[in-house]
């Protein structure tokens, strides 16, 4: 069982789940500027179809996501700030997930009809907000902390937040 789960994991300075939110996190992005493209008038019938596959296909990747992210999840020590910091990104992205399925409901008439509904591309927008803010959380948990990252110094969260700061590389 550990190697069925190492596997899933993937391999070391390979994280599957970081692959996974790339998957994910690009098919929803793709889905949000189709509805809002197609809002605006732009091919609405087309962005109304497209829109959803998209988040379709963002939904459908969510759970080897979520699988592989809750397997890292569990990899880091309890009560440290890296586990802290995981958690907060663990309920921001399972909240955008959520946002994205509610959105996906809401312009399901849109997709019968070749329409983008008002409903629809407002919460897959905010889904798309989440979904960064989350993102951003995770890089924290391999930039700062260097999970899952092979032969990476450390830094401090402080170092992670100014942006253009580099930590030093020769600690």
């Amino acid at each position: 069982m550990r190697r069925l789960i190492a596997l899933v994991k993937g391999f070391p300075g390979h994280s599957s789940h970081l692959l996974l939110t790339d998957v994910s996190i690009g098919a929803y992005t793709v889905g949000v500027i189709m509805f809002l493209l197609g809002a605006l008038g732009l091919e609405e019938r087309q962005m109304a179809y497209g829109g959803l596959l998209a988040i379709s296909g963002g939904l459908i990747v969510a759970a080897p996501t979520a699988i592989t992210g809750l397997l890292d999840w569990l990899d880091l020590p309890k009560g440290t700030p890296a586990r802290t910091i995981a958690t907060i990104h663990l309920f921001t992205m399972v909240s955008a997930t959520v946002v994205f399925a509610v959105a996906w409901l809401l312009q399901r008439p849109g997709y019968v009809h070749g329409t983008v509904k008002p409903a629809g591309w407002i919460a897959a927008l905010v889904g798309e907000l989440l979904l960064a803010a989350g993102g951003y959380i995770g890089g924290t948990i391999v930039f700062v902390y260097g999970h899952r990252v092979v032969n990476r110094p450390q830094s401090t969260p402080s170092e992670a937040l100014v942006p253009g700061a580099e930590p030093p590389l020769d600690q």
